[in-house]
């Protein structure tokens, strides 16, 4: 079993070239435009817009993705109903819903992609729904076409967290809304950011207020906004990294290649392979105790840090506890998953070798 001198931690952020972002700052420093929808957040912007493909009437930044989903829920109409979700997620998806008075309500999950299940989904509609927000988990892309179908019946709202799922073209206008995470953790970053892209251009307006404190002029404050900002030194550094975005998407594809040439034909660890962009390295262990000592060992012997991603279940959390019980697929699926390393520079000889330590640890 390999253990490597220096500890490899589930993930690292890039950080593109220094003296690239030095000009960068002597542009910022020459405007004397720190925030507030200044001349780099509109470069991002327009670069943003060019890359996915979107009007940039059709989007709108923030400092993060949190409060990009409780900005654009609230905007989007969804205080004081029941939200439709998965369990299976970060805090954020469900903490951003009840910070703006909704109420999540939790749908089991398909086994195959890790998503939200539509036909679960289906059975919780109430009166009271207002909306069901999926989330593309690790980038593996949710049944879209199964959730358009229940916006249409049901006459619901259908807003996506894909957090995960930057760089995946064909998930980026789907249902009303869509929010991406520009944390340092994830494949494509900010230092920290969130984006919104929606369907219907004049919420936009709503947005830009809501970011900005809800102030319309120096005389009016019309709603309660928040302070949500994207400043100049993110926008530069989201620029720097988009500059790179098609070789980070490249390496994450030879790192994820890397993992499944080692783990192929092996019953006891299974590669979760649904993933769009590879942004995460999930795999399914036999069970809890085996997953467990896989996360340990890899940590004390080797010198790897991965990662129980998502474990425990939101349901298991103190906000949540009303959610115990009712979702078994993926109350199991958390209790065996873990997220190996998967980053940028990562030497593909050292992702062999922890796809091998994994393998010596479960015999």
């Amino acid at each position: 079993m390999k253990r490597f001198d220096k500890p490899i931690l589930v993930t690292r952020p890039y950080l593109p070239d220094l003296e690239e972002v030095k000009k960068g700052c002597d542009e910022i420093w020459e405007n004397q435009w720190l925030t507030n929808n200044g001349p780099m957040l509109k470069k991002f912007q327009k670069a943003l817009s060019e890359y996915l493909c979107v009007p940039e009437t059709n989007m709108a930044l923030f400092n993060n993705g949190t409060l990009a989903l409780e900005l654009g829920y609230y905007a989007m109409g969804l205080s004081g109903g029941d939200v439709i979700t998965t369990p299976f997620t970060f805090v954020a998806t469900s903490h951003a819903l009840k910070r703006i008075g909704a109420t999540p309500i939790f749908a089991d999950i398909d086994p195959e992609t890790l998503c939200l299940d539509p036909a679960k989904a289906e059975k919780l509609i109430t009166p009271r729904t207002k909306a069901i927000v999926p989330v593309h988990v690790y980038g593996n892309a949710c049944d879209v076409d199964g959730f358009e179908r229940l916006g249409e019946k049901y006459g619901v709202k259908i807003i996506y967290d894909a957090a995960h799922a930057f760089g995946v073209k064909p998930l980026v206008v789907c249902g009303d809304m869509s929010m991406y995470s520009f944390h340092p953790t994830k494949l494509f970053h900010s230092c920290e950011g969130g984006l919104l892209v929606f369907k219907d251009e004049t919420v936009q307006e709503k947005l830009f207020e809501l970011r900005n404190f809800a102030i319309r002029s120096e005389m009016e404050c019309v709603d309660v906004g928040s302070n949500a900002k994207m400043n100049e030194l993110q926008a530069l550094m989201g620029l720097e990294c988009l500059k790179k975005i098609d070789c980070l998407l490249d390496y994450r594809q030879k790192i994820y290649m890397a993992y499944k040439e080692v783990f192929d034909g092996c019953d006891s660890v299974k590669l979760i392979d649904k993933s769009c962009n590879k942004a995460y390295v999930p795999v399914l262990l036999k069970d809890f105790v085996a997953r467990e000592r896989v996360y340990t060992e890899l940590q004390e012997k080797c010198n790897v840090f991965s990662r129980r991603y998502f474990y425990p279940l939101l349901t298991d959390f103190a906000p949540y506890v009303y959610g115990q019980r009712c979702c078994p697929i993926a109350e199991d699926l958390a209790s065996r998953v873990l997220a190996l390393p998967t980053y940028y520079g990562l030497p593909i000889e050292d992702v062999k070798s922890i796809a091998e330590n994994v393998l010596e640890i479960v015999g």
